[in-house]
């Protein structure tokens, strides 16, 4: 293990777990799939730190605030997959991350990298849950960490705090109710979900859930320079299209924030 960390590490992975591959099944239907290695035996799972600071005006969720996390984190992956293979080139090693097929949060705690919370978030050591996710999948059998026994306890911040009632038990999320989540769907929007946007002031998500979490209460910053780079924390209708190709939500396109930034600028579309 000590190569393995030595390896991933001058990747510039800042932190990892194992867990056993069979721990993550099933897995979840996407075509990334394809590119799982056979007879795989272990889920390296990696964290990407992503917290740079407050920013009380801003109008967009923390993640957003930074150059997209897709292409860093798939960097560093691919940087330390690629590592990996040529220490062991009788093995397979293949990176994901978002488009994954395993539960990324539950790998997350299997790896023993911290515990879900009650908003289903995965809550880590010193970062909070300020964190990205990916992982590396490999047929090299590994160790497997034991996950975490700690818990939120009867703490219920998140789900009292939540403006809509959206946080179920045990981390089950209705999106229906979800403010972040309907920031990002595509179309026309009922008047409840028009008011909510309003209301939250967000243009793209919502981290009040996060936020209120008292393990992110003071959360070390993240020890990636890459995410120091570009901080724009408001979208505007200035920046917005420049910013649609450099952050995590250009891929939903332009008129999903043109419309949010008309409701949060107060020009509502209730009927």
């Amino acid at each position: 293990m000590e190569q393995i960390k030595q390896i991933i590490t001058q990747a510039g992975v800042p932190c990892f777990g194992v867990c056993s591959f069979d721990a993550v099944l099933p897995l979840l239907p996407c075509r990334a799939a394809n590119r799982l290695p056979g007879g795989a035996k272990s889920v390296l799972v990696c964290l990407f730190p992503y917290y740079v600071g407050d920013f009380p005006t801003r109008n967009l969720s923390r993640y957003a605030i930074v150059d997209d996390y897709h292409l860093l984190t798939r960097a560093l992956l691919e940087k330390a997959a690629e590592a990996l293979r040529k220490a062991f080139p009788e093995h397979s090693f293949e990176s994901f991350v978002d488009s994954s097929p395993v539960r990324e949060v539950q790998a997350g705690y299997l790896a023993g990298l911290g515990f879900i919370g009650k908003n289903g978030q995965l809550i880590t050591e010193g970062y909070g849950s300020y964190c990205f996710i990916g992982e590396i999948i490999t047929t090299l059998e590994l160790p497997a960490a034991s996950p975490s026994r700690k818990n939120c306890g009867r703490c219920n911040l998140c789900q009292n705090a939540c403006p809509n009632g959206a946080i179920g038990e045990r981390g089950a999320i209705d999106t229906a109710k979800c403010r972040s989540h309907i920031t990002q769907k595509k179309g026309e929007l009922t008047a409840f979900e028009q008011q909510t946007i309003k209301q939250g002031g967000f243009v793209w998500g919502c981290d009040i859930c996060t936020d209120i979490c008292p393990y992110n209460r003071s959360p070390k910053l993240t020890p990636l320079e890459e995410f120091y780079r570009d901080i724009v924390h408001t979208l505007t209708e200035e920046n917005l299209y420049a910013l649609c190709k450099t952050r995590a939500f250009g891929w939903r396109g332009a008129g999903v924030l043109e419309r949010n930034l008309q409701l949060t600028d107060g020009h509502s579309q209730v009927r």
